[in-house]
């Protein structure tokens, strides 16, 4: 079951000018998690008390300490960032389900912007057992992270275009056996019709208001009916997504 709990703010490691690395020490709750989860979180600030929690994919856990990559985008993610060490976190998790995890094989690991977190703890944790290559993009070398290969749409760093434009290739010449991603919709979308037949698990980005499935305002189209992406997800088979409707 997700916890509720107040924590003080371990840390803070400023990346870039718009992304930051925050943790807290939680034994309990980073022993619960798992790649691809993730915690509802808002600064415990007066200035917060009305406004809604952040969905933040959970970037490692591990010795008891849970991390976060925060992008600053707005008002909430402000206050997260302007958190000093020892302020209060709010956090409810951990949420959602997580990637499957194979042995024996050639992982191809696909993230786009702030789609980085999970995968990048995902490759960790699939490298002592399977060949991994991780391709991650963004909008210019800001959004750009560790990986193997990697976009800029302005190419300010990286490769020039999109994240998807060399999937297929990719695919071809490292003989990739699955696919994991994590992104903008429209990125997820591309992405599953270069793949073919091969396994993709999709994690996808939504609005979640609770993140416990009681609003719906998180469902997605997947086989034959709806579901959501903070409770039944936020990790999806690609194949069963009516990609068409989104």
């Amino acid at each position: 079951m997700p916890v509720f709990q107040e924590l003080p703010l371990l840390g803070t490691e400023r990346i870039n000018r718009a992304y930051l690395r925050i943790s807290v020490m939680a034994p309990e709750l980073a022993e619960k998690c798992r790649p691809g989860m993730f915690f509802e979180l808002k600064a415990g600030l007066p200035s917060q008390t009305r406004r809604l929690f952040k969905p933040i994919s959970v970037f490692e856990a591990s010795e008891g300490k849970i991390s976060f990559l925060i992008k600053v985008v707005g008002p909430g993610t402000r206050a997260l960032a302007e958190l000093k060490p020892g302020e209060p976190l709010l956090l409810l998790g951990p949420l959602g389900n997580s990637f499957h995890l194979v042995k024996g094989q050639n992982a191809l690991l696909v993230s786009g912007g702030i789609g980085y977190p999970p995968l990048a703890w995902l490759k960790r944790v699939l490298e002592p057992h399977n060949r991994v290559i991780l391709v991650h993009g963004g909008s210019c070398a800001e959004d750009l992270f560790p990986c193997d290969r990697g976009y800029t749409l302005d190419g300010s760093s990286g490769d020039r275009g999109l994240v998807t434009q060399d999937i297929m290739d990719i695919i071809k010449t490292e003989n990739i056996d699955i696919v994991y991603s994590c992104g903008p919709l429209p990125m997820l979308k591309a992405l599953q019709a270069c793949v073919g037949d091969l396994p993709h698990y999709a994690s996808l980005e939504a609005y979640m208001a609770c993140g416990l499935g009681a609003c719906h305002g998180c469902a997605v189209p997947v086989g034959e009916g709806w579901q959501r992406v903070c409770k039944d997800g936020p990790v999806f088979a690609a194949s069963l997504i009516r990609w068409e409707e989104l």
